[in-house]
C-alpha cells in the first residue's frame, strides 16, 4: 500500500482507535495519545455500555460462520495494532464489525477505524471485501466496502498519526460544531487554541477599569 512498495512500519505503533480520533480531530488525537488526557461524558459512558457485549473475548459458531469477539489484530507492515469488536470468519473471508453508540455517518471517522481493522486482517492472509458499522442507536448494521480508496486513506492517516506521536506536538483546535460534543473540551480550550490571531492573550495583565462609587 505504500507508494514505493516498501514497508511503512518504522517508528511508533499506531493504535487503531487513533485513526478514528484523527478523522474526527487532529488535536483530539494528540490530547489522548500523546498527553494521555481523557474525560468521560454521557456519550463516552454510553459507548462503554454499548461495547459491553463485545468487549468480553469469545467465539461462537453459527451456520458455517465463526464469530470472534474482541479480537486483537496488528499490521507489521504499517505499524498498526488494536482490537476488533467483532470479526466474522467464513472460510478465508473475514468481515470486521465495528460497534458505535451513535447514528451511522457515511464516510465518518468510524469508517477509517474499520478500514484499519481490514488492513490488519488482509495482512494476516484473509480476504476482506467489506465490513459493517453497527449503530447501537439504530440497532442495525451499515455495510462498508473495503476498497483501495479506503485502504489508501488508512495508510495516509496512519502516517499522519505517527508523525503526531513522534513529534509530540499539539495541532491547532478546530473550534467548530464538533467541539461542543467533545468530552475533552475543557482540556482543549478550542476558543483559544485554534490559532486565530484575534483571540486575546488571556495571560497578559489588563488595564484597570474606571470605577464609579
Amino acid at each position: 500500500m505504500t507508494d514505493d512498495g516498501q514497508a511503512d512500519s518504522g517508528g511508533i505503533e499506531v493504535p487503531l482507535s487513533a485513526l478514528e480520533h484523527y478523522a474526527y480531530c487532529h488535536r483530539q488525537t494528540a490530547l489522548i495519545h500523546v498527553e494521555g488526557i481523557w474525560a468521560e461524558s454521557g456519550d463516552t459512558v454510553r459507548g462503554d455500555l454499548s461495547h459491553a457485549a463485545v468487549d468480553l473475548p469469545g467465539i461462537r459458531r453459527r451456520a458455517g460462520v465463526t464469530v470472534v469477539r474482541s479480537l486483537p489484530v496488528w499490521s507489521h507492515e504499517y505499524g498498526l495494532r488494536g482490537i476488533c469488536d467483532v470479526v466474522e470468519f467464513s472460510g478465508n473471508t473475514a468481515t470486521p464489525v465495528e460497534y458505535k453508540v451513535g447514528r451511522y455517518q457515511p464516510d465518518g471517522p468510524a469508517q477509517l477505524q474499520l478500514g484499519g481493522q481490514a488492513l490488519c486482517l488482509i495482512e494476516a492472509g484473509f480476504d476482506v471485501a467489506d465490513g459493517y458499522i453497527y449503530s447501537v442507536a439504530e440497532r442495525r448494521r451499515h455495510p462498508v466496502a473495503i476498497d483501495a480508496g479506503l485502504l489508501a486513506r488508512v495508510v495516509a492517516a496512519t502516517r499522519a498519526v505517527r508523525r503526531i506521536l513522534e513529534t509530540r506536538t499539539l495541532p491547532l483546535a478546530r473550534n467548530d460544531s464538533r467541539c461542543r460534543k467533545c468530552s475533552l473540551r475543557d482540556d482543549c480550550l478550542p476558543e483559544v487554541t485554534h490559532g486565530d490571531a484575534r483571540v486575546p492573550d488571556l495571560f497578559s495583565p489588563r488595564p484597570l477599569g474606571t470605577w464609579r462609587d
